[in-house]
């Protein structure tokens, strides 16, 4: 992307368009990312964050480059951000630290973020940093099993309209200068009434049980992602995130996400991309859940380290001038089989020992005198004889009251965990979470209703 160009795009978002109105202090809508950070100082959590003006987390791009800088920019979502820690503390300003004054970290990860959306994200606006390495973290948001299917949404907010233009537009949507100009002349012309449909407030209500992002959309994504790095003369590097999970001593069934990182790590092989694996670099460092978690997938400031020293590792012989990526497999992406996806009447989240096969609904209701906004979400859970639970179905809700939720059959008892979730954005360590597990109830070969979740106040 040209200097001028990558110089328009950062001028687009400044000062804020009206179109792009603000539900709250840190997020806005934008029809091809669904949601974006709006630039300026804030404070998440006790821990201050900059926004640059083109969306990202950390300082203002300088205005001219070094002719010896190279840059690595990262991809993935709220785990690559660096939710709970310090400006300059994710792996990737770790990695470009340790590999000397000529390398910079920039981080373009987003909090919630599944790889359509980082596509586009990098072809509207953050390949202007002119990245040499493409970090790319994605994992989580891709897989999760939400109220809305990001393939959907993305096509209905970019194409307001029907027709063979709205059709037209579509195919036109692979060009970021036309995703600029479109959005100049079509949302801030006028089409504010739709562009507010869409933003951080998307997808809250009941579950549908689908995955953001189809498991053979993800591996067409990750691919997707590669080409576009090499399009732009960068290399990639993957890095496979670890969940408290893989700490645990005994494991079942594989997770859910399982298929997911079998899909990254046989597109870092087809491409000849290093594959930073976290969960293995976790297990190996002898340290404690709370040393390196947050809460179930945050690292922490100790956890982004030594992902970071281990990227720099993979990124040595590349930072002294020899190719990072190697031969490769090649052959074309393949098709993947999903067993986690229920033909036609999908569960909104499945345990890690879910078989495919029909599926039954529990239903009640959720009081909470003291609800202070945001939304609600209600997990299921099953608990072993070792007292280790497993989430077997969730819903969210905007407000207290009646929910619906699907899990497998054969499920003979369930407890229920509920977040009060502020931002949003999915349980994390900010969030009241009311922990019913204990209150078994079992359910029935019809499923469960009338079930009543009575919450008291949790600091």
């Amino acid at each position: 992307m040209g200097a001028l160009f990558a110089q328009d795009l950062a001028s687009a978002d400044q000062p804020l368009p009206a179109a792009t109105e603000s539900w709250s202090p840190t997020m806005r809508g934008n029809p091809y990312l669904l949601w974006e950070y709006a630039p300026g100082m804030r404070d998440e959590f006790g821990i201050p964050v900059h926004i640059n003006s083109l969306g990202l987390r950390g300082p203002e791009p300088p205005e001219t480059r070094g002719p010896r800088t190279r840059r690595l920019l990262a991809t993935g979502d709220s785990s690559v951000y660096g939710f709970g820690i310090e400006d300059g503390q994710a792996y990737v300003h770790v990695a470009a630290d340790l590999l000397g004054s000529d390398v910079e970290g920039w981080n373009a990860a987003i909090p919630g973020y599944s790889t359509f959306q980082t596509l586009n994200l990098l072809e509207l606006r953050a390949l202007s940093l002119e990245p040499d390495v493409l970090v790319i973290g994605n994992l989580w948001s891709d897989n999760n099993f939400d109220s809305f299917v990001d393939r959907d949404l993305l096509d209905a907010y970019s194409s307001f309209d029907g027709g063979w233009t709205a059709r037209g537009r579509r195919a036109l949507n692979r060009s970021s200068l036309f995703r600029l100009l479109d959005y100049r002349l079509r949302v801030e012309g006028g089409a504010r009434a739709q562009a507010r449909k869409v933003g951080w407030t998307v997808g809250k209500g009941q579950q549908q049980g689908a995955r953001r992002v189809e498991a053979n959309d993800y591996a067409r994504n990750l691919q997707a992602l590669v080409d576009l790095a090499h399009s732009h003369g960068a290399q990639v590097v993957f890095v496979m995130l670890s969940s408290q999970d893989d700490l645990a001593e005994a494991h079942g069934e594989p997770p859910a996400w399982a298929l997911y990182r079998r899909i990254m790590q046989d597109t870092a092989a087809r491409n000849g991309a290093p594959l930073v694996e976290v969960p293995t670099l976790f297990q190996e460092s002898g340290l404690e859940r709370d040393a390196l978690f947050l809460d179930e997938m945050h690292p922490t400031a100790t956890g982004h380290r030594l992902i970071g020293e281990a990227l720099a590792q993979a990124l040595a012989g590349w930072a002294e001038g020899a190719p990072l990526e190697g031969p490769g497999t090649g052959g074309a992406v393949p098709d993947y089989q999903d067993p986690f996806v229920f033909g036609g009447t999908g569960p909104a989240k499945v345990s890690p020992t879910t078989a495919q096969g029909p599926a039954l609904a529990i239903e009640g209701t959720v009081a909470l005198a003291d609800f202070r906004g945001g939304t609600l979400q209600v997990d299921a859970v099953v608990t072993d004889a070792s007292g280790k639970s497993q989430v077997v179905g969730s819903s969210r809700l905007e407000r207290p009251g009646p929910f619906k939720l699907l899990l497998r059959t054969g499920t003979q008892t369930v407890g229920f965990v509920v977040y009060e979730d502020a931002d949003s954005d999915g349980p994390s360590a900010g969030d009241r979470r009311f922990d019913l597990a204990s209150e078994r109830w079992a359910v029935p070969e019809q499923g469960l209703a009338g079930v009543a979740l009575t919450l008291g106040e949790t600091p």
